[in-house]
């Protein structure tokens, strides 16, 4: 087949990884991929040298890609008119969306069918306007269980539930019995934004700080300056450390003993996932799809509520425990093969040919 991913950015976030990966893999098939991108990483403020990265990637597999530009989040004529044309140039069996700007420029094709991934347990638009997109939507994917719940009721197509997934090739080994290390690394790999409620895990984190224990933040994102304000406050600078964006994501995750999340929301994050996929012991807030994965992987604690309390709670008891800690990461070695990467590619062949 012939197929068009359409994604925001070629930047280090769960959605564009996990499109990548899908791409890659797809190709690997023997299907023709074309990537259209909203706009560069430049034009969201993100990391250069990771979109050098992510494009050297896409070309090393020859999925070809191109950029429809910033000035069309302002003006759908234009992004329409410039879908039109990779269109014409790609001819496309299918358009798969993974945001609303690419749903709105696929009105101006009409002949190619499209199917839209919703990445997120939020609504960015008013309910009403899902029915408008039912008009040009094929078919809907939701990325989990809550995702998918959340579009059944507003929309009038099929939702089709496909996890979101992750490349096995790219998370190293890892020894799961470490308990013989002295120095417990905790580690979250995200955005450093207000959904990834990173406050409520460094408050929570403070009551290790007299205890031999690290908390490792890999990612970017416009709160870093305040979070590195509270940890202070906290005083535990020197137990937290702000890897900022990095490329060796699986290294990190490799070395660490326990991941954490404390999101306010989510969808289902691929940093999970692949922390999953590797062995590691979690913590999560049970919003999005997170639960769900520590439910079918019983890999760690669900914190039910946002509450600085409860969640200290869960990181000391990880915290006292090699026993338990081992007893998790076993149980996501065994149980993880479900957000393997080549069962959500076949899913995803699998409705193209439907809706094509």
């Amino acid at each position: 087949m012939r197929i068009l991913h359409f994604i925001s950015s070629p930047a280090a976030g769960g959605a564009e990884i996990y499109v990548r990966d899908l791409s890659i893999v797809m190709r690997e098939c023997g299907h023709d991929i074309h990537m259209v991108f909203l706009q560069s990483a430049a034009g969201e403020g993100r990391d250069l040298k990771f979109e050098k990265q992510f494009l050297e990637s896409l070309s090393q597999h020859s999925i070809t890609y191109s950029f429809i530009g910033k000035d069309a989040r302002s003006k759908p004529w234009v992004g329409g008119a410039r879908l039109r044309h990779q269109v014409r140039v790609f001819n496309p069996d299918v358009i798969h969306c993974h945001l609303y700007y690419a749903l709105i420029f696929s009105f101006f094709v009409l002949k190619t069918p499209v199917v839209y991934t919703h990445h997120s347990f939020e609504l960015s638009l008013p309910r009403i306007i899902y029915r408008f997109f039912d008009f040009r939507v094929k078919a809907y994917i939701g990325i989990c269980s809550a995702c998918t719940n959340l579009l059944r009721p507003i929309v009038t197509r099929d939702v089709i539930q496909i996890d979101n997934a992750a490349d096995r090739r790219r998370t190293p080994s890892r020894s799961i019995n470490r308990q013989s290390r002295e120095e417990l690394v905790f580690v979250f790999v995200g955005s450093l934004r207000a959904p990834k409620n990173l406050k409520l895990m460094l408050n929570s984190f403070s009551v290790l700080k007299n205890r031999n224990a690290i908390l490792k933040i890999a990612g970017e994102g416009p709160d870093r300056n305040e979070l590195e304000i509270l940890a202070k406050a906290l005083d535990i600078d020197k137990k937290v450390q702000f890897l900022g964006n990095i490329s060796n994501v699986g290294d990190v995750l490799a070395d660490a003993d326990v991941f954490l999340m404390s999101s306010a929301w989510e969808g289902l994050p691929i940093a999970l996932i692949e922390a999953t996929l590797i062995g590691l012991p979690v913590i999560v807030t049970n919003v999005g799809g997170c639960a769900e994965v520590v439910h079918r992987c019983a890999n760690g604690f669900v914190v039910d509520s946002l509450d600085v309390i409860d969640y200290r709670a869960a990181l000391e008891k990880m915290m006292n425990s090699a026993q338990l800690r081992l007893f998790f990461s076993q149980n996501a070695m065994e149980y993880s093969m479900e957000y393997e990467i080549h069962g959500a590619v076949e899913k995803h062949l699998d409705l193209y040919h439907k809706v094509v």
